[in-house]
């Protein structure tokens, strides 16, 4: 049982480490620099590699970093506003549903990771 509730603890920031190389991938697959806002591919590409920077310290030393989890929301949430408060909401259709699935994924697995650590393991046990 306790080898299930370690994998638990493990599985929402191992999810987030290949949310965040997507993020990082995006705006060559997607093809972000058609839009005429300057730098829009940026954005996905550093918050997706602080993404994965913070989901792969939690997979590697999971005690005692929930606060990176925190961090991690906050970027999620970022990453779902980014559109329109950098105004490309409308000049990139594509990057923004991409840029806001991503943050609602983000968001809610980071906080499933917070919630697991912080709970001791899953409610169930």
């Amino acid at each position: 049982m306790r080898r299930l509730v370690d994998e638990m603890m493990h599985s929402p920031s191992e999810l987030i480490v290949l949310v965040g190389t997507w993020l990082i991938l995006a705006p060559m697959v997607l093809d972000h620099g058609a839009a005429d806002i300057a730098f829009i591919g940026w954005n996905d590409v550093i918050v997706g590699l602080a993404i994965v920077a913070l989901a792969f310290l939690r997979v590697v030393i999971p005690a005692g970093t929930a606060p990176l989890s925190l961090v991690t929301m906050g970027l999620g949430a970022w990453l779902t506003a980014a559109p329109f408060v950098r105004g490309y909401d409308s000049a990139a259709p594509l990057a923004t549903v991409n840029d806001i699935i991503v943050g609602c994924a983000v968001l809610a697995l980071a906080a499933a990771s917070y919630r697991t650590e912080r709970a001791g393991g899953p409610r169930w046990r």
